[in-house]
């Protein structure tokens, strides 16, 4: 795709060159070529106006750096602004504490190794490192298959030496001799070439599994997502172990929060209360965050009672938080959580579960907030 630095109301139209957007009353070399394969592909689940936010913060610093406004330097700045990108944050403000400006390489570099797909790069270098472990297991392979023809035609004409009482002969039996060495140690070399795919295969599967699990995770708190909830409800409708309980969790009057005081700290609250629930939680509880503002708790084998508990629990940690804002010190009004808690049914499906815990939470919401309801 080819984007120019025309004035913001420019009329782009398609162009038969690139296939993509250009200016074409503008000269080539004040155009900027951005690759179609270098364009964001990104999942953002944001509200309009917590976008039109993290716009308002993006624009004056990214119009400070000598790249041109393209789509590749606003997601850099997006992903910074957001906070949802801390890796990202971390390198960026390294660079701006030394003084450095983002160009076009920098800003390409920063986007494609912090917020390019990271299923699709772990993709490209698992299948590229497969791709070389079979390449240099063949190569091993051949070589050792060229050794062993070698050594079985010197087999030969070693018995035929020994059947015609020619074995004795020294020039033969150091040909032999030699031959026995290469034929090890091209076994040998093919052992170590095997131990070496070996490790490959288990470090490409560590990535694998790495990527995964980034995948089952939300980025902004931490938790599961609802991709793994939804995995984990599953196998939870399919175990035999005893029935289990759900809470649902909505933090109350979160738009107030952030009609007061702006998306970006209504990020902050999110991760503190994603805080306080896991705090809350054992080892074989699961909790993810399921909606904007709304998390969800999956109890094994928890009995109502049980899980009534732990969801006062809950409720009292985030109630007893205080939240403060970044840079002021501000302290803001008691944020507060309402649950619902439902028991699993045996036959109940997975949507009816979520659907009576829903209703046990809207009881709560109903009843004043801050509080927990059990499903009837």
């Amino acid at each position: 795709m080819v984007i120019n630095d025309a004035p913001s109301d420019q009329c782009f139209t398609p162009c038969k060159v690139c296939q993509g957007v250009c200016a074409p009353d503008l000269p080539i070399t004040q155009r900027l070529t951005v690759t179609r394969q270098d364009m964001p592909r990104l999942n953002y689940d944001e509200t309009a106006a917590r976008a039109a936010e993290c716009l308002r913060l993006a624009l004056p610093q990214m119009t400070r750096q000598p790249v041109r406004p393209h789509p590749l330097s606003y997601a850099v700045w997006y992903e910074h602004v957001s906070g949802r990108n801390a890796a990202l944050s971390a390198e960026l403000e390294r660079l701006m504490a030394n003084g450095a400006s983002l160009d076009e390489a920098s800003t390409t570099r920063l986007y494609r190794h912090h917020v390019q797909d990271g299923d699709e790069q772990v993709a490209q270098r698992v299948a590229d490192g497969f791709r070389n472990m079979i390449d240099d297991v063949g190569q091993s392979a051949q070589q050792a298959g060229r050794h062993s023809e070698r050594f079985e035609t010197a087999l030969l004409h070693w018995q035929e030496a020994v059947d015609t009482g020619a074995a004795a002969d020294p020039v033969r039996r150091a040909a032999i001799e030699a031959d026995t060495r290469a034929m090890r140690s091209a076994v040998a070399a093919l052992h170590a070439r095997m131990l070496a795919t070996r490790s490959e295969v288990d470090r490409l599967k560590q990535e694998l599994d790495r990527a995964r699990e980034e995948a089952l995770r939300d980025s902004l708190t931490g938790l599961a997502n609802r991709r793994a909830f939804d995995l984990q409800l599953a196998a939870c409708l399919v175990s035999h172990d005893p029935p289990a309980c759900l809470l649902l969790g909505d933090i109350d009057h979160f738009k107030r929060v952030n009609d007061t005081y702006g998306h970006l700290f209504g990020d902050q609250v999110l991760k503190a209360v994603a805080q306080g629930v896991s705090a809350c939680l054992g080892p074989a509880q699961v909790a993810a965050r399921v909606g904007g503002e709304e998390f969800a708790i999956l109890l094994p084998g928890a009995s109502l009672p049980q899980a009534q508990a732990l969801a006062e629990r809950v409720r009292a940690t985030v109630a007893g938080s205080r939240i403060r804002r970044r840079g002021e010190g501000e302290a803001v009004g008691q944020v507060t959580i309402s649950l619902g808690v439902a028991a699993q049914r045996r036959g109940e499906t997975g949507e009816r579960w979520f659907e009576r815990a829903d209703q046990a939470l809207y009881a709560a919401k109903n009843a004043g907030r801050n509080r927990v309801s059990l499903s009837a």
